[in-house]
């Protein structure tokens, strides 16, 4: 009561708790740490400050401070400075207390403490003696507390922040660091809690993914630490005595006892047995070799990303990796989406690190993800917008990865534009109709249905029309600043495409519509996106980079 108490003034004086999440501050606040932050009356170069970006919160340093008084920010681990300015009314405050490890208590303690309770009922079933009933909590609390770490695993963990193919061509050069709580040893390179660090895989699984498999390297005081955590629960069951009873009695009472305490050891067996190695198991990282995805990032997973700019200038967001008839979207406004056929996905994904790992296949005949709802998802004549989405296919002459038109229900539109497709090629086109077809498009000689997965953005606003692919930027025109105008609706894997142009074809300078693709898409999609704003170079590489690598 008194520590509430005392947390009311502090959170009227603008003190905030946060619990850091992603490792994109290193040694300085370690995956797992509590910080406080303060409000204060100006914030200057240098400060870790917290800030909020749409629904999420971020803690990074201020690297600059800019005329308008608005803060650029970047996290001490990325390569890149954040896609956008901070706000001052963004900010929450100036990071003054950092507690490392601390976050991971206040992650797991709900459980803990739901488990707790649920331990101390089911030991009054019955009405065991006093002394049996404490036993039990000791072993079931000690079984509460071993789940709760399997599932946050604060111990030992890693992530890979990118990686180079090695400059001899001898395996590659990856970049890791520590987001566990306990050090690492990653092939002779010691890693505390939130130290990064680029280390040489050569060694090659059958498959040619390069494999990292880090191991503990506890001091010797972290050692012995461990070992009385885990014998803790023992040593408390071992010292529980018997209450006084007739000698007739004693015997029977015995023999509970050391059930109870034959649990206990079990028990002590599962967190010495389980939490480490399977700590330990999930620090693998596979990767393929023949890709260059070097850079830190941003955005440690697609969702992050796709929900990174907020309801204000996201229109919907889609994960497409539910077997559910519907799609929650991610943007926060609410815009539902519906499948019109059964959902089948799959395990290839574009996006490695976000969970679950599955994507949507869309079978080129019926499948179509449109808006659930006439409500507030239609939109009139937009013409600054972005449509983003990562996709796999090895079909040339594709239906639309992501576009726009006035049916909300069907593939069967009047009016059609907006919209990102493969032609014959295999080139990805990105087409608007300011009443004449206008496209911008992926150049000669690179086949994108490869049956690999790429990430696509196409933008429109007064600075033209933009297609970016795998998080370059590949053709852009100046000229292009609006679209066609009519009230439509964006969906996802379907809609009328022909009357259209093949790359080669509007590259030549000919007028002639020879792109007559059908009316759903055949291959894989996952994580497509529709935002109010243009994305700029430096978002785009940040969405793609979330799911690269």
């Amino acid at each position: 009561m008194l520590a509430a108490l005392l947390l009311v003034p502090a959170l009227l004086a603008g003190v905030r708790m946060f619990a850091v999440q992603t490792p994109s501050m290193g040694q300085v606040a370690p995956v797992g740490t509590l910080i406080l932050t303060t409000r204060q009356p100006a914030y200057v170069e240098g400060d870790i400050i917290s800030f909020t970006a749409g629904k999420l919160s971020h803690t990074h340093r201020i690297v600059r401070v800019q005329a308008d008084g608005s803060f650029i920010t970047k996290g001490d681990l990325n390569a890149v400075e954040d896609p956008l300015p901070t706000l001052p009314s963004d900010v929450v405050g100036k990071v003054t207390v950092i507690v490392p490890g601390v976050g991971w208590l206040i992650e797991g303690l709900p459980w803990l403490l739901i488990g707790s309770i649920m331990v101390h009922l089911l030991t009054l079933i019955g009405k065991p003696p006093h002394h049996r009933q404490v036993a039990l909590r000791i072993t079931g609390t000690t079984l509460v507390f071993c789940l709760v770490v399997l599932w946050f695993r604060p111990w030992v963990n890693v992530n890979m922040l990118g990686f180079t193919p090695a400059p001899d061509g001898a395996g590659v050069l990856m970049h890791i660091v520590n987001t566990g709580l306990f050090p690492l040893d990653a092939i002779g390179t010691r890693l505390v809690s939130g130290q990064d660090a680029v280390v040489h895989v050569v060694q090659a699984a059958a498959d040619g993914r390069y494999v990292l498999t880090p191991t503990p390297s506890l001091d010797w005081w972290q050692l012995v630490l461990l070992g009385l955590v885990c014998l803790g629960p023992l040593v408390a069951s071992l010292l529980i005595r018997v209450e006084d009873q007739p000698e007739v009695r004693r015997r029977p009472v015995r023999r509970p006892v050391a059930a109870v305490v034959a649990i206990v050891i079990a028990t002590t067996m599962i967190v010495i047995g389980f939490t480490l190695p399977k700590a330990f198991a999930a620090t693998t990282a596979k990767i393929q070799a023949t890709v260059n995805t070097a850079g830190s990032r941003t955005f440690f997973n697609c969702r992050n990303a796709s929900s990174s700019l907020g309801a204000g200038s996201t229109f919907v967001a889609f994960a497409l990796g539910t077997t559910a008839t519907t799609e929650v979207d991610l943007s926060g406004n609410g815009r539902t989406g519906r499948y019109n056929a059964t959902v089948a996905t799959s395990t290839s994904v574009g996006c490695g690190r976000d969970t679950p790992a599955a994507s949507v296949t869309f079978n080129g005949t019926s499948q179509c993800l449109y808006m659930n709802s006439a409500t507030n998802t239609s939109q009139v004549n937009p013409t600054t917008f972005s449509v983003e989405a990562w996709f796999r296919t090895s079909t040339k002459s594709n239906g639309k990865i992501i576009g726009f038109g006035n049916s909300r229900t069907t593939a069967a539109d009047g009016s059609w534009d907006r919209h990102l497709y493969i032609d014959k090629d295999g080139r990805i086109v990105f087409g608007v109709y300011p009443n004449a077809i206008k496209v911008v498009y992926s150049p000669a000689g690179t086949d994108y249905a490869d049956n690999a997965w790429h990430h696509v953005v196409g933008t429109l606003s007064s600075a033209g029309q933009k297609l970016y692919v795998d998080g370059t930027l590949v053709m852009t025109t100046a000229a292009t600043t609006t679209a066609q105008s009519y009230t439509g609706y964006w969906k996802v894997g379907c809609g009328t495409v022909t009357g259209w142009q093949n790359a080669a074809t509007a590259a030549s300078g000919s007028t002639a519509l020879d792109f007559n693709g059908p009316s759903y898409f055949t291959g894989r999609i996952q994580y497509a996106a529709v935002y109010t704003v243009a994305l700029t170079a430096a978002q785009v590489k940040e969405h793609y980079l979330a799911g690269a690598g």
